[in-house]
């Protein structure tokens, strides 16, 4: 059978070959061919090849700006030491994200209740909005770092998650508490939907093996550690501490985005374009992500209807969002057959691990 040609063309087959991929990840893969058809009048055989592309705007007087091969600029080129600080990095800030829900579990929420004079239920949108938070944020932050690149986003997320943590550790009301909670889970919802795409930027396809499996234990460790941490600072030190312990978390993880690179290849290569335009004076110098990429709208319009679509198509996804979303855990555990909290959040954590695929495999059969 004949090898995959070096040059893909401008399609998405379902599966890439690693030189396929480095040609495609650069480039609108919403449109396809039809984009590409309606921006450019060169065709080969019925598709799109990113060199035809080329040679058509380079025929136009465009200087296409590309990686220089051997120097580093391009991510997938960087050391294994600098891409696996970047894998390191964006999993402990998933960790943090996903300790920020967890931690507020249902045996310390009754807490709050005597100090601010409020009542149970009102103390319970804690958890709520910082959920609703953590949907809403990536609708935002997903299209922002198609276009602004992954550093910005992340730096901003995790900048407002940890001031925005600080007005439920200080709160006088409930008010206070519910909306710091709130801010702070729509600010914390960046660093678990951007690190796939920060990933796939760094790592080729045969290489992201142990990296997503980091990136899966970061997101899973932190729901299972949360209930554990809140439980014993909330007996020990009191409520007000767990907002304290997650504050400091986040402040450590909001330092450690300070130090992280640049990965979206477009976001480097439009800043290399904009410096060649400055240091030459030639305003032709182009990336085709500025030529044929999407606009912020068209980013938006798929940010905001896949998530939908996938919900209610994909049943897989759908099941483990009803699963997850189960808050009633803790209260079966400790209200219901009165555990102590610590024992409680312990068997929390038990249910939820042993919940594998040989579970759902029953389920489904049955």
């Amino acid at each position: 059978m004949a090898s995959e040609p070096a040059e893909a063309t401008f399609a998405f087959p379902p599966a890439l070959s690693r030189e396929q991929e480095d040609e495609f990840r650069d480039l609108d893969r919403e449109h396809g061919p039809e984009f590409a058809l309606s921006r450019t009048a060169t065709a080969v055989s019925g598709h799109w090849t990113i060199a035809a592309l080329e040679r058509t705007y380079t025929e136009r007087g465009i200087q296409v700006v590309n990686f220089e091969k051997g120097k580093g600029e391009d991510p997938r080129e960087w050391t294994k030491a600098k891409k696996w600080f970047v894998t390191f990095t964006t999993a402990f800030l998933c960790t943090s994200a996903a300790l920020g829900s967890s931690i507020v579990c249902e045996s310390d929420m009754s807490g709050p209740v005597p100090d601010l004079h409020t009542t149970q239920e009102i103390v319970n949108l804690t958890v709520t909005c910082f959920v609703i938070g953590f949907g809403i944020g990536p609708l935002f932050f997903t299209p922002l770092s198609e276009v602004s690149g992954r550093r910005l986003p992340y730096i901003l997320s995790m900048l407002f998650f940890f001031i925005f943590t600080l007005p439920s550790a200080l709160a006088r009301n409930a008010a206070t508490l519910v909306i710091g909670r709130q801010l702070a889970g729509l600010a914390a919802s960046a660093p678990i939907c951007n690190v796939g795409g920060i990933l796939a930027d760094i790592w080729a396809i045969e290489e992201r093996g142990i990296p997503m499996a980091t990136f899966s234990f970061a997101i899973f460790i932190g729901p299972c550690l949360g209930p554990i941490l809140g439980s014993w600072i909330g007996q020990e030190a009191g409520w007000r501490w767990i907002y304290w312990v997650l504050f400091i978390f986040t402040g450590c993880a909001t330092v450690l985005t300070l130090f992280m690179p640049e990965t979206l290849a477009s976001a480097l290569l439009k800043k290399k374009a904009k410096k060649l335009r400055q240091e030459t004076g030639n305003s032709n110098y182009r990336t085709l992500e500025e030529l044929e990429g999407p606009s912020f709208g068209e980013l938006m319009k798929t940010a905001l209807w896949r998530p939908l679509e996938m919900l209610f198509t994909e049943p897989i996804l759908a099941f483990m969002t009803i699963y997850l979303s189960f808050f009633a855990f803790p209260i079966a555990f400790v209200e219901i057959r009165n555990l102590s909290a610590q024992l409680g959040s312990r068997l929390c954590d038990r249910s939820m691990i042993n919940f594998g695929p040989h579970r759902i495999r029953i389920i489904v059969s049955r």
